[in-house]
């Protein structure tokens, strides 16, 4: 069985269970340890686990293919599903957004799965410019801060925060400005 037909055959398998936002980085031009990542969606847990036991029930029955190894069926957030040639993906939306395993791989090209209808079409990956990519890097960071007041806390506390103000005071306090003190 060829590692594209597995791919396919869980992007299958996921739209079955009403995965969205189904795409197979194609890896094999990149010198990696699998040939394709199949990533998707599940908005809720059980959904999430539903798209995961799916997509290894029908490899099992359609293609006699077996998970070589599993994670994260405990927590049903991000489910990886280890077929060696191909790995699968199963993300809740935040957890998809946060790891953006899409910007990760940035240079694999890119097999978009609509749906049964329509072909699964082969793009090339769109590099995001550094503006952009800078841009969401300062609205991620400013997302953590505000869901976390521990971490927001912990930011206005930091070593380099308080030297900061001594670094002007002491620079403000040099011979000359002392003397001019002395004198007045």
């Amino acid at each position: 069985m060829r590692p594209l037909d597995l791919a396919r055959e869980i992007a299958q398998a996921a739209h079955e269970k009403k995965a969205e936002h189904v795409l197979i980085l194609d890896l094999t031009k990149l010198d990696t340890v699998t040939d394709y990542f199949v990533i998707c969606s599940g908005d809720v847990q059980p959904q999430v686990r539903a798209i995961a036991q799916n997509i290894e029930k029908k490899t099992r029955e359609r293609l006699g293919e077996k998970v070589y190894h599993s994670e994260g069926m405990d927590s049903l957030n991000w489910v990886l599903l280890d077929y060696v040639d191909v790995v699968v993906h199963v993300f809740r939306p935040a957890f998809r957004e946060f790891y953006r395993l899409e910007d990760l791989w940035s240079d694999a090209d890119v097999i978009y799965v609509e749906d049964d209808a329509k072909p699964i079409a082969k793009k090339k990956a769109v590099r995001k410019t550094p503006a952009v990519k800078k841009a969401g890097a300062k609205k991620a960071a400013k997302a953590a801060v505000k869901k976390s007041p521990a971490k927001k806390a912990a930011v206005k506390k930091s070593p380099a925060v308080k030297k900061a103000p001594a670094k002007k005071a002491a620079k403000k306090a040099t011979p000359k400005t002392r003397a001019k003190k002395a004198k007045a």
